[in-house]
């Protein structure tokens, strides 16, 4: 597999994605989907303000990156899969890296078992930039799966819900989608703000508020959404399972599929 660090092209060492240094900076990470990265636009401006936000000086232009991405992704042979981008101060300046690789492997389940997961850390000001210094995340993360769940819940100190540990959390209750605001402090991802726009303009109800666990108790839909899994509906909630019925989602779906001509739920085939 081929990856560029600092704009130079070679092998990388693995067929798996390196760990980013926890260091002053910001990632990305996109769907490809045919061959090409999903909402590039909306990513590469969240890229750009995480920049300027720790005083990087942009590595490459938007048409670079867009270049590096389609070459990565044809060299690599990736038609579906996960194209990665990031910037970070280094000793010796900014260094930046662009990965293009398969999906992985929790991008070809259609549905999510999700559990709760550990208090989040007091809101930081960067907190709507993909930084890189995401340890109690990671952390959250790797204890949702050794615990046997896809994903993880995670409150504030207050207790009130946030996001999941790579995801953002919509709910249905009572005709009504609902979804933890920004000032909870979470990261609003790209694929939330798509989300919001399409159900708004499909004239729903949409209500962004402060929500605490008790709330997903009287949801009749719990979704997830990060921009490699697209929606995922959760079957079990801590083990309490949830409705198998998706009225809601199905409706959802069928419109998202018309608008962009890809299924959100399963944006990767079967493995």
């Amino acid at each position: 597999m081929k990856m560029a660090v600092n704009g130079v092209v070679g092998m990388a060492p693995s067929d798996a994605m390196i760990e980013l240094p926890a260091a002053p900076g910001v990632f990305e990470t996109l769907l490809i989907q045919a061959g090409a990265p999903v909402f590039f636009e909306d990513h590469w401006v969240r890229f750009t303000a995480g920049c300027k936000w720790y005083g990087l000086d942009l590595p490459v232009t938007p048409e670079g990156m867009s270049r590096l991405a389609a070459m990565l992704a044809t060299e690599n042979a990736v038609r579906t899969g996960v194209l990665r981008f990031a910037a970070w101060r280094g000793d010796k300046g900014v260094e930046w890296r662009v990965e293009a690789g398969p999906p992985r492997p929790h991008m070809a389940r259609s549905d999510f078992r999700v559990g709760l997961g550990a208090t989040l850390p007091p809101v930081s000001a960067d907190r709507t930039f993909k930084h890189l210094n995401r340890g109690p995340w990671l952390q959250a993360l790797r204890a949702a799966r050794s615990a046997g769940w896809d994903e993880a819940i995670l409150p504030d100190q207050t207790g009130r819900i946030v996001e999941g540990c790579v995801s953002n959390v919509f709910f249905v209750r009572d005709g009504i989608l609902h979804t933890p605001s920004v000032e909870t402090g979470l990261l609003p991802g790209i694929m939330r703000g798509r989300v919001l726009a399409l159900a708004r303009a499909m004239d729903w109800v949409v209500r962004e508020e402060s929500y605490d666990l008790e709330a997903l108790a009287q949801a009749s839909e719990l979704w997830l959404s990060n921009s490699l899994i697209g929606l995922r509906p959760a079957v079990s909630l801590a083990g309490r399972p949830l409705e198998e019925a998706l009225p809601v989602l199905q409706q959802f779906r069928a419109v998202w599929r018309k608008e962009y001509g890809w299924d959100p739920v399963m944006v990767a085939p079967p493995t």
